[in-house]
């Protein structure tokens, strides 16, 4: 292996070896990157590593193009001699072998602040100052979200962090600035204009529509583990003794006292804080497409995180697995987080305003967001202990984008004929639902004739 390194000025480089050699504590890791802090009597750094050895084709691509570090090593040069506050860049190293780029390595000394949106008292038209004469230099970040803009605990000074997306240009994209700005509005709203602030939320949809995908991938909150004989794929911060043996043995939780529902296509039973559902043999057409698609439990695993992601309550999903034989996906299993003292929207036997307004607020959220729920009915919204209403039975979710007003109508008509004769339900209540609902999806009374 050969190591090649470039340094900043009066940086030792027999310290930077020493890093390499010391264990740290985790920032961030997935197959590809490991980030590391390390904190010595020489001061605190992190260290970012790419790792390209294990990937085909990867390490000779970097033959003919500039590797991430390399590569967000120049942008930091680029930024200080423009006077572009950024954390301090002390060394990248390449470790290169004959088959090509093994790993390449960038060292930042640690900046004494936080992160935009964990710091205290910060003023959001500062921080538009400081983006506003960050683009005036030809800058444009590409991921300014906020924890890439450090404060400083003291003096309030901010500094950009992750330069790997930045572009400096002689003639800036002004569009591409103006993303700049609204993407950061998602985390940290600042004072914009209205047309900026719609372009905010279009962005914050597709960074959601895309960043749902990440909980089949292996990450920090998601990764794939074996149990028993099947292979799950779990968040990994609720895994516990108790989980543990659930996942080992789904079936047992659905049998006995723990049942919860016995049905053709689907069984469902719990056991402490979770709930299993089980996904059944299938129609043979069914069996066939899902050899080209995702199973029902995939699915709504990945809907499940994306309402959470957007803000929509529904019981959190923990686990999702599929056996399979020869490709077919005979069964499925999907566990989620159990809901404490929760019972059916039907068989709530109480008149609270409370509870329209929460129950309009989620299905015009949910409306609002581009989410259908093609079996909206009374037994699939649960009502917790406090009053608060949950989506569940995420099986007839479908993702549209936006909702029409027609697919919004027929979706609150089922809703109504579900609601017939509840306690909960009566003319004037169901009034109140309609005008919270139409302030939150923006569609008039008038299209809302159910």
């Amino acid at each position: 292996m050969n190591k090649k390194w470039e340094l900043s000025d009066n940086v030792d480089q027999a310290l930077m070896e020493s890093l390499l050699l010391m264990e740290g504590e985790v920032i961030k890791k997935s197959p590809a990157k490991l980030v590391t802090f390390h904190e010595t009597s020489d001061g605190d750094f992190y260290i970012k590593r790419s790792r390209h050895a294990s990937f085909t084709f990867r390490p000779q691509k970097y033959w003919f193009k500039d590797c991430p570090a390399r590569w967000e090593w120049g942008v930091a040069r680029t930024a200080q001699s423009l006077d572009v506050p950024v954390v301090d860049h002390l060394a990248v190293c390449e470790i290169w072998s004959s088959t090509g780029l093994q790993e390449d390595i960038l060292i930042t000394r640690a900046f004494d602040g936080k992160p935009l949106h964990i710091a205290d008292n910060v003023d959001a038209h500062c921080v538009v100052e400081f983006v506003k004469m960050c683009h005036e230099k030809g800058m444009v970040h590409g991921d300014l979200h906020p924890a890439n803009i450090l404060v400083h605990s003291s003096s309030g000074e901010l500094r950009l962090a992750d330069l790997k997306g930045v572009r400096f240009e002689e003639y800036p994209n002004q569009e591409k600035q103006r993303e700049d700005v609204a993407y950061l509005n998602i985390d940290f709203p600042m004072p914009l204009s209205t047309e900026l602030l719609e372009l905010s939320d279009r962005i914050r949809r597709k960074k959601m529509s895309v960043r749902y995908r990440r909980c089949l991938k292996d990450n920090r909150e998601f990764g794939p583990q074996i149990h028993g004989c099947s292979k799950w794929w779990v968040r990994k911060p609720m895994m516990n003794n108790e989980l543990d043996q659930v996942l080992a043995m789904p079936d047992v939780v659905l049998a006995g006292e723990s049942l919860l529902k016995a049905g053709r296509t689907s069984t469902v039973g719990q056991c402490g804080d979770w709930v299993v559902k089980r996904y059944n043999f299938k129609k043979p057409l069914n069996l066939i497409k899902d050899l080209f698609r995702s199973t029902k439990a995939k699915r709504a695993f990945q809907l499940g995180y994306h309402l959470e992601l957007v803000g929509i309550l529904t019981p959190r999903v923990v686990a999702v697995a599929e056996h399979r034989s020869l490709g077919l996906a005979l069964r499925s299993y999907l566990v989620m987080e159990k809901i404490a003292e929760a019972k059916d929207l039907a068989d709530v036997n109480y008149d609270d305003p409370s509870l329209i307004r929460c129950l309009a607020e989620l299905i015009g959220k949910m409306h609002a967001e581009g989410f259908v729920h093609r079996d909206l009915k009374a037994s699939n919204i649960l009502v917790d202990s406090g009053g608060k209403p949950h989506l569940i039975d995420l099986d007839g979710l479908s993702y549209l984008g936006k909702v029409s007003a027609y697919a919004a109508v027929s979706n609150l008509k089922r809703l109504e004929r579900g609601l017939l004769g509840k306690p909960i339900f009566n003319r004037l209540n169901w009034m109140s639902f309609l005008r919270v609902y139409s302030e939150v999806t923006g569609f008039r009374l008038m299209e809302l004739r159910v």
